[in-house]
C-alpha cells in the first residue's frame, strides 16, 4: 500500500486540496484558543485526515478525522512537524485499510 497526501503548511493557496494541514499558532496564549481554531479549520477544510496546530516547538495539538483533538509533545530527535503530521496520515490510512 502507497499512501499519497497533499500536505499544506497555512497559509497556502493549495489548502482546499489538503489532507494534512500544518498550522503554526505559537502566538495562541492558551489550549483553548487552540481548541478554538481547530473547530474552525475543521469545518473550512473538512478532508483534512490530519490537522496539526502548532503552539510551539515541542507543542502541537492534532486532530485525526473527526476524533477529539488532543495535545502532543515532541521530542528533540522526533520528526519535524510538517513530517510528524505526514507519518500520522499514513499511519492512519494503513489502520483504516487493515493488514496486507
Amino acid at each position: 500500500m502507497v499512501d499519497e497526501h497533499v500536505r499544506v503548511e497555512l497559509p497556502s493557496p493549495r489548502a482546499a486540496l489538503a489532507d494534512v494541514l500544518v498550522v503554526a499558532e505559537c502566538g495562541r496564549s492558551s489550549w483553548a484558543g487552540l481548541g478554538e481554531r481547530d473547530r474552525e479549520l475543521a469545518a473550512v477544510h473538512p478532508g483534512a485526515l490530519v490537522t496539526l496546530i502548532v503552539r510551539g516547538p515541542n507543542l502541537a495539538l492534532v486532530r485525526i478525522g473527526a476524533a477529539p483533538p488532543g495535545r502532543v509533545r515532541r521530542g528533540d530527535a522526533d520528526p519535524s512537524w510538517p513530517r510528524y503530521a505526514s507519518i500520522l496520515h499514513a499511519l492512519t490510512v494503513l489502520g483504516a485499510a487493515g493488514p496486507g
